[in-house]
């Protein structure tokens, strides 16, 4: 088995990592003040996804007999709850769209081409609740057929004899973080874009993009984005107003097209209308011959969406990129904190997996005769109260009224917390609930 896992990390990493590797050296020339060492992660974090499976399979090999069921029980539950959530939301979802889809080449041929481009952020959305059901109906199907009590005597104590699962929690918190590092969010950005293409519409990314440029004093309005801009795809209904340095308007430049030519990195555009400003003057309008050209404005398309993109939809290392740069320091004041928070909000977010691991073990773990069904639903109860906290904090991080460390990770402390004494209450034969004994 580790010898197949192996061959099949192989196989992707040849196959996707040159890929990646192309896709960060055009990024680094739409960005030439992009920070290079977060980026250049970006092909080592998608290997270390693709070789996840030969890792646990290495691990699997190296455990006991009872490591081994216990793994092969979570394993089986896993594909039984998260296969059958994933079914029904992608079933869900298709009805949905099934419509957009047969408008272009047709509605198999639409949805494959939509869905394979949204697996990891379907894939994660979903892994939290997934894990959880699978840790839920694992360790409360092997404690109802009183396998755990055969287990229990060969010696192993109750928390020895759940690594496994605590390990699988791991393991599936691992890929939620390589995902969520910059496939997830940035192909959940790009969701409306998918769907239009699948639908035979233009690909547009982004809509109603607002990019202040202070090097140069210049307000980008852009009405459509396209997805292909780094490759000379237009961008249309474009207004750009350049302003004095004391504030005041300088001149507005109204396009129907604006191209951004790489090779001398220029900006042409078309159907072009200036107006120039004057103080205590009215302005001048003037329309200028297509394509005017300018040569000396230093902002590029990839920035000019980047500050237009959702910050939920931003990968780590641009958000990190954001946090070091003052680019939009003069145009929004409160970025620096929603992106500091959104950042940790990316490693907290994946840990969500293994929380509800720990939170699912002592709630479905029982030794005694009569099983209890109230731990299942205290459990889904606080799996919803975690995400009602997260929701909470994260906004509070965002509007700078709350420090983006304590905002993000005080859910993820509180419920592990939380997780550990249940657990420990379990160990010592302890009831839960001391009120109800």
């Amino acid at each position: 088995m580790a010898g197949l896992m192996l061959l099949l990390g192989l196989l992707l990493s040849y196959h996707y990592v040159p890929l990646e590797r192309l896709s960060v050296a055009d990024y680094i020339r739409g960005f030439p003040d992009a920070d290079t060492r977060s980026h250049g992660l970006r092909p080592l974090v998608l290997a270390a996804i693709f070789f996840l499976p030969f890792f646990g399979s290495i691990a699997y090999s190296c455990s006991g007999v009872l490591a081994r069921w216990l793994t092969r029980e979570f394993l089986r539950s896993f594909l039984i709850c998260y296969g059958g959530i994933l079914l029904v939301f992608i079933l869900i979802d298709f009805s949905g769209n099934a419509s957009r889809f047969s408008d272009g080449e047709g509605v198999m041929e639409g949805a494959w081409f939509f869905y394979s481009r949204m697996a990891t952020p379907i894939l994660c959305v979903l892994l939290p609740l997934g894990t959880m059901l699978s840790a839920l109906f694992c360790v409360s199907r092997v404690s109802r057929s009183r396998e755990i009590i055969a287990a229990l005597q060969s010696g192993r104590g109750m928390t020895r004899l759940m690594l496994p699962v605590y390990f699988c929690g791991a393991m599936l918190t691992l890929f939620y973080i390589g995902c969520n590092f910059h496939w997830a969010p940035r192909a959940e950005g790009m969701r409306w874009a998918n769907l239009n293409q699948a639908s035979g519409k233009a690909s547009i990314q982004a809509t109603n993009i607002v990019f202040y440029y202070p090097k140069g004093r210049r307000m980008w309005m852009v009405k459509e984005f396209p997805r292909e801009y780094a490759k000379g795809a237009r961008l249309r209904g474009v207004e750009v107003t350049t302003q004095h340095a004391d504030g005041s308007l300088e001149s507005r430049l109204y396009a129907k097209e604006a191209q951004w030519i790489e090779s001398n990195r220029s900006w042409s555009f078309s159907g072009v209308e200036l107006s120039d400003h004057h103080r205590n003057q009215a302005p001048i309008f003037v329309k200028l011959p297509s394509p005017y050209t300018i040569d000396d404005w230093g902002e590029t398309p990839a920035q000019i969406i980047k500050l237009g993109v959702d910050v939920r939809n931003l990968s780590v290392p641009d958000l990190m990129d954001l946090i070091r740069s003052d680019m939009s320091a003069e145009w929004q004041g409160r970025d620096p904190a929603r992106y500091a928070t959104q950042l940790h909000y990316r490693w907290a977010q994946s840990l969500s997996c293994l929380v509800y691991v720990i939170l699912a073990v002592p709630l479905s773990l029982y030794v005694t005769r009569r099983a209890s069904g109230s731990g299942l639903a205290v459990a889904i109860g606080l799996a919803i109260l975690m995400v009602v906290v997260t929701t909470v904090l994260l906004a509070l991080g965002e509007s700078n009224n709350m420090s983006p460390v304590l905002a993000v990770w005080s859910p993820v402390a509180l419920f592990s917390l939380v997780g550990i004494c249940l657990m420990k209450r379990r160990i010592s034969g302890r009831p839960l609930w001391p009120p109800f004994g």
